[in-house]
């Protein structure tokens, strides 16, 4: 099934419209296609719900109708408020470093002039 909202409704005309991301345009629906907790509710503009369009109709007259409008199974979408996405967002530790690792420790400055070759003067100039 797939998944919009509803973004027009005619009740006087028992029929209405569906937004969704899979089709460009918006998919008409009859009041007769309510099934499930929609049937003798009272219908909302951005409820969210879940359909199933008539695929023949769909590729013969390029129309798009629901042939199924129910409830959706489960919340398809939740926003969270500013201050559960503060929370959630990842902090350093006070003290992230701070240190120096230990083992840059390790390395004496012997063993820095032998990695560096630029500061170290060739042989036959040091004589």
């Amino acid at each position: 099934m797939r998944v919009g909202h509803i973004i027009k409704l005619i009740p006087e005309r028992k029929f209405g419209f569906i937004k969704t991301d899979h089709f460009r345009d918006d998919v008409f629906f009859h009041f007769s296609a309510l099934r499930g907790g929609l049937q003798g509710r009272l219908l909302e503009e951005n409820q969210e719900v879940e359909f199933e369009i008539n695929e023949i109709l769909r590729l013969d007259e390029q129309k798009l109708e629901a042939t199924i409008v129910q409830t959706p199974a489960r919340p398809l979408s939740k926003t969270l408020d500013e201050k559960l996405i503060r929370e959630l967002q990842a902090s350093h530790h006070p003290r992230a470093r701070q240190r120096k690792p230990t083992w840059r420790e390790k390395s004496g400055p012997k063993e820095e002039l032998e990695s560096n070759p630029e500061s170290n003067p060739p042989e036959s100039m040091a004589d």
